[in-house]
């Protein structure tokens, strides 16, 4: 979940002494020319106090902590591209009361990515985007999000304060949006993420959102209800869905795509999934209006976890690679009709919560199938509820590696910007067992992410996704 500064410079001498390829560490700071301020139209900065709207034929330059002020609405049209400043760590904060209504289009997506020219960009060139809403966390109830130093005028800060939570608090919509190239470790076990979420509440809506070339995690929740859908994680460093705090959110249709070559210290995963390090939820901090406490118990249904281990060969991955799915301090993650592939591990329990539940899904292609630590049992029903032993090629079709040359081996696929199609073929045992997980799901009949074609708004190859954003033209 967090990424380590030490970590990642041991990582880089380890990968030296081992001539080896598998480096934890990404190219964020490698040189790259300064960022030309000429190039951008306008420039965003400091607080925005009103209503503002930004004009789709600008460029935007985004520098320091912007923070969108309670009472304020953010407008981003569609086709808008924002560009984050990495000399001052450009990030957008959408503070307790303020809004963001990012509505690209699925043929004119809105783009926030690096300052950085075409074929320079990397992790970490900015800070990413900040959602801070009023619904409940199990932490305390004024927070200051991860990778902020909450200050003046509540910003950074998430949670709902001296009062009951806003279970169904409105922070605004993105939907059609990319987020390229963010991330900022400021410090240890303190790391802006790609896309963070703090008790963002479920009258929010946020859909249609790839992140690619995440510093840190990919999506991060903590505490709050907000439901997502076509959520795409591709290149993440550390961890792709990562939940804390109390989130209990449904997030269905995802695709996770990994780099199998770069991985974080800390360990990487699909999911890690987390609430709080008491099992006792009497021991949680009291909430006011008589609010029931809880734990995280967010619900995922019809994700397509692409693996590492899909496109090297096994001696070729990254050693900091771990589960695929960590449920752990107390989590009752449930996850459900969803193709979970190619990890060191594929489930980890680790003091995860009584009402964990992983059903209905389709774990093959990892090293192991599962761990437990922290006094945790693989539930009974694991092994009979889902698909372990199917092949990867009976989901996806035979093996597309490059040549030997390559990897080690034939039988991985070929990784060029998402050359793999993660369609399944006719014969896939996902396209049956489809399970509604209840209220809140689209009910589809097969499980993972796509099924044998694209669906209607929903496909890895739609114009508004982009695989190659390091070089493509902004």
């Amino acid at each position: 979940m967090n990424i380590k500064l030490l970590g990642r410079l041991f990582s880089l001498l380890l990968s030296v002494m081992l001539v080896t390829t598998l480096s934890s560490c990404d190219n964020s700071d490698d040189p790259q020319p300064p960022t030309d301020d000429s190039k951008f139209d306008l420039t965003i900065e400091g607080n925005i106090t009103a209503n503002t709207t930004l004009d789709a034929t600008k460029r935007y330059l985004l520098k320091g902590k912007v923070y969108v002020q309670s009472g304020a609405t953010l407008t981003i049209p569609a086709g808008t591209k924002v560009f984050g400043d990495k000399a001052t760590q450009g990030t957008l904060v959408i503070n307790r009361g303020g809004k963001i209504d990012a509505r690209g289009t699925a043929s004119n997506p809105i783009v926030m990515t690096s300052s950085a020219d075409q074929g320079f960009r990397n992790r970490g060139d900015w800070g990413g985007v900040v959602i801070c809403g009023r619904a409940y966390t199990n932490g305390n109830a004024n927070s200051a999000i991860e990778g902020i130093t909450a200050s003046g005028n509540d910003n950074g800060t998430y949670g709902h304060g001296t009062n009951a939570p806003v279970e169904n608090d409105n922070s605004g919509t993105m939907e059609f949006v990319r987020i390229e190239f963010a991330g900022i470790p400021l410090s240890q076990d303190n790391e802006l993420n790609s896309l963070t979420m703090g008790s963002v509440g479920s009258g929010t809506k946020i859909e249609h959102i790839q992140v690619s070339y995440a510093n840190d995690d990919a999506y991060e929740w903590f505490g709050g209800t907000v439901n997502h859908k076509y959520l795409i994680a591709q290149y993440t460093l550390d961890d792709d869905f990562d939940t804390d705090r109390g989130y209990i959110g449904k997030v269905q249709f995802g695709l996770i795509v990994r780099d199998p070559l770069q991985a974080d210290f800390s360990g990487s995963r699909a999911f890690e999934t987390s609430s709080n390090n008491t099992t006792d939820v009497a021991a949680l901090p009291d909430v006011p209006g008589g609010f029931a406490k809880r734990h995280s118990a967010p619900e995922f249904s019809n994700i397509t976890v692409l693996g590492p281990r899909l496109f090297r060969a096994v001696n070729q991955i990254n050693g900091f690679y771990q589960a695929a799915l960590e449920i752990n301090t107390s989590s009752s993650t449930k996850v459900y009709n969803s193709i979970i592939t190619g990890f060191t591990t594929g489930v980890r329990w680790n003091a995860s919560g009584a009402n964990a539940l992983v059903d209905d899904n389709l774990i093959i292609g990892h090293g192991t199938l599962t761990a437990v630590s922290g006094g945790s049992a693989v539930p009974g029903s694991f092994t009979n509820d889902n698909n372990t032993t199917a092949l990867l090629t009976d989901v996806f079709g035979a093996f597309t590696a490059k040549s030997p040359s390559d990897v080690a081996s034939n039988n991985v696929y070929t990784l060029n910007g998402l050359g793999f199609n993660p369609f399944q073929v006719a014969s896939s045992p996902g396209l049956t067992g489809f399970v509604s997980p209840g209220s809140g799901f689209e009910t589809v009949a097969y499980r993972g992410a796509f099924g044998t074609a694209a669906d209607a708004g929903w496909s890895y190859a739609a114009g508004w996704i982009n695989y190659d954003p390091i070089n493509a033209v902004y």
